[in-house]
């Protein structure tokens, strides 16, 4: 059989570059010859030590000029690259990831005349509510063109971020699927064992303490200063808890500062651990885990958190609220309320789900294995839309090419 040849482009980090590389570790290597140029000015710990393991999978090529910002000169050095490994390759799909990457893989596959080109975006540009309207616009029309006239398919991780999509008309429904973010099933450490190897002891949590945390970047995105005020709103309430932040990030300083201002009673009680590479199996050290994210595709750390049996409360924004199932697994609240977010946690702590039932959430709609397996059917041209589902007759010679 021949193999179908993959390239994928990738300039994002975090959980972009987790679904990419499960998605590599995933594909049957007897059936796809894949290749991933990828950015090199936001590798993170996590990448660099997958990078062995990825090169016996795939081809994997540094792209310097494949960077976050916005810079003419370099996107157009990123295209000459981009263009050049497909012209090289010739590859029956060109998969792309996240904004920038896809401008630039989706335009070189479209010079090239790749058969199949499929787009995730991973939240999109356009959904951040930081971003002002003439931004947005702009944003929305570049994705709304790529789309139109350079997309095969898009991949959205939620149904939410699809709805996203449509609503700005980016595309006719037929040119979107859902493909949620799934993980592997792998051993996690007991609730013990991962608080002694957090160092719990040392910073003055004690063994019966309730621990309320969050995997994430101290990020605008993920809204640390409302996770800080509902730390100090419930600390308040129930001096038994603390809380506890994994990650690094701009926002540390502001998060700490709040707390230190909070008095000693907070600040003895919140923490910042700073980045782990051994996040996501840690998550089982908590007892609830908050997200207070404005916006998402679809979070891994909830995923990762629903794996070790430990719920979830998180704000109702898009991707939360599709891992979230309240009253079953966690619990929802409205984007940037605080005493919402406490009343939440509070409830999780007095009365959580039990650990076989978050289990099974996982289990049922989060694994690696069906993620990489719709994507390669996709890939393998088993689940292309009908003529008729595709924009125009255009479209359809695109697919057909």
């Amino acid at each position: 059989m021949r193999k179908t040849k993959v390239v994928m482009v990738l300039e994002s980090q975090g959980g972009t570059r987790r679904h990419v590389v499960d998605l590599i570790r995933g594909l049957d290597q007897e059936r796809f010859d894949v290749t991933l140029i990828h950015g090199t000015s936001r590798l993170d710990a996590s990448f660099i030590e997958d990078l062995p393991d990825l090169r016996h999978r795939a081809r994997l090529i540094p792209c310097d000029a494949l960077v976050r910002s916005i810079s003419p000169l370099r996107e157009l050095a990123a295209l000459r690259q981009v263009r050049a490994v497909i012209r090289e390759i010739r590859p029956d799909v060109v998969h792309c990831h996240s904004s920038k990457a896809g401008i630039i893989g989706r335009l070189a596959a479209r010079l090239e005349r790749t058969p199949l080109v499929f787009y995730t975006p991973h939240a999109y540009s356009f959904m951040a509510p930081e971003f002002s309207g003439g931004k947005r616009m702009v944003f929305t029309a570049l994705e709304r063109w790529f789309s139109r006239h350079a997309t095969t398919l898009t991949f959205n991780v939620s149904a939410g971020e699809k709805r996203a999509a449509l609503a700005a008309r980016l595309d006719e429904p037929g040119k979107f699927r859902v493909i949620v973010n799934g993980i592997p099933d792998v051993p996690v450490p007991s609730r013990a064992d991962a608080r002694a190897a957090l160092g719990f002891g040392g910073l003055g949590i004690p063994d019966y303490a309730p621990v309320v945390g969050v995997t994430a970047r101290l990020v605008e995105q993920k809204d640390p200063m409302t996770f800080a005020r509902i730390a100090a709103e419930v600390v308040r309430r129930r001096p038994d808890v603390h809380f506890v932040y994994m990650g690094d990030g701009p926002m540390e300083s502001d998060v700490l500062a709040y707390w230190r201002g909070c008095g000693d009673a907070v600040a003895s009680h919140t923490h910042v651990l700073g980045y782990r590479a051994d996040a996501e199996t840690m998550v089982a050290a908590f007892d609830v885990y908050l997200l207070t994210s404005l916006y998402e595709g679809m979070p891994y750390s909830l995923i990762e958190s629903l794996r070790a049996g430990v719920p979830v409360a998180a704000t109702d924004a898009v991707g939360n609220n599709e891992v979230v199932n309240p009253g079953i697994n966690g619990s929802l609240f409205p984007v940037g309320d605080a005493e919402a977010g406490a009343a939440a946690v509070t409830a999780l702590l007095d009365d959580p789900p039990g650990r076989d039932v978050t289990r099974e959430t996982f289990l049922r709609r989060f694994l690696a294995s069906q993620m990489v397996r719709d994507i390669a059917r996709h890939y393998r041209g088993e689940l292309l839309p009908s003529a008729a589902e595709l924009r125009s007759e255009d479209a359809v010679k695109e697919v057909r090419r």
